[in-house]
């Protein structure tokens, strides 16, 4: 049984067209309230979306993936429906990637589900590598879509993002940020740049996440707070494989900065796919079901160790 208590009601879970709704759960773990998606039958498969993303973000794959696999897909930490406060977030500085990986392995935990197989996008594969490396989760496998794992230099860790991050989490800036999204084409700009061009449904959904002030709020300070080059210094301890694939045309992670850090990484095996940008899940879902599928009999009993 869960260690945490589950919510009643309708409130903080997505409006009604959202994709899978009928399969959302809501969950208080530790003073988060947690949103998060189960389905299907077979190996647990954890899906975790990239900064600024949500559950949604894995949709054109669900239908297929649960098919084979016993699947939970969360939402980060103040991304999508996953709700986070003030408090909550300077008692355990939840932001950080130590945070974020902590608080996924404390969420698993209490609704007793380790996954056997583990998947990210983007930031959501730093998330999973720490919290593998930390201890929280014990998978056969990672598989990482579009990782970002490119670190920036280090006088930007030590020097710049201190600076930034008294700035990008104030409450002015992401209630600024969340009005420009609801009232300019920023989000379409920015999506854009990606190298991704996205259905109307698909990008709607991000516009409508980014005008919650919360949801901004989350991504602007995982970026400020995190230490990308430590997580790729320390994921050359890790024993299990870790799988990456990225598209050619990602402008947001370029492919041949990708190659060059993560050849640092003993486990890893990266491969490119041809004409493909950063939001590979919903461009190229074929990609993830096959990349994923594929590794179905050796999740098969993994996970619990």
């Amino acid at each position: 049984m869960p260690h945490g208590a589950f919510v009643s009601g309708f409130t903080d879970l997505p409006p009604a067209d959202w994709p899978f709704r009928a399969t959302s759960r809501l969950l208080d773990v530790d003073g988060i309230r947690w949103h998060f998606q189960q389905f299907g039958q077979g190996p647990a498969l954890l899906l975790v979306h990239g900064t600024g993303g949500s559950v949604h973000s894995w949709s054109h794959c669900l239908d297929a993936l649960a098919r084979t696999f016993s699947i939970t897909a969360i939402d980060l930490p103040g991304h999508g429906f996953t709700t986070v406060s003030h408090e909550v977030d300077r008692r355990r500085d939840v932001y950080s990637l130590e945070g974020m990986a902590r608080a996924c392995g404390e969420l698993l935990r209490a609704i007793d589900c380790p996954p056997a197989l583990a998947a990210g996008h983007s930031a959501g594969v730093a998330v999973l590598l720490r919290a593998v490396l930390d201890g929280w989760l014990a998978p056969t496998r990672l598989v990482g879509f579009n990782p970002a794992l490119v670190p920036p230099p280090p006088f930007y860790v030590a020097r710049v993002a201190p600076l930034l991050r008294a700035v990008f989490e104030s409450d002015v800036v992401a209630d600024g940020g969340a009005f420009v999204a609801r009232n300019t084409r920023l989000v379409r700009q920015l999506i854009g740049s990606s190298g991704t061009e996205l259905a109307a449904a698909d990008l709607a959904r991000y516009e409508f996440l980014c005008a919650r002030p919360q949801h901004v709020h989350a991504a602007l300070a995982m970026m400020s707070r995190w230490d990308l080059p430590r997580v790729v210094r320390d994921a050359g301890a890790l024993e299990i494989p870790l799988e990456l694939i990225a598209g050619g045309n990602d402008r947001w992670v370029p492919y041949g900065s990708l190659e060059r850090s993560v050849r640092r990484i003993p486990r890893a095996m990266l491969r490119a796919v041809a004409g493909a940008g950063h939001l590979l899940p919903e461009e190229r879902p074929d990609e993830i079901i096959a990349s994923l599928i594929a590794h179905a009999g050796e999740a098969d009993g993994g996970g619990d160790r």
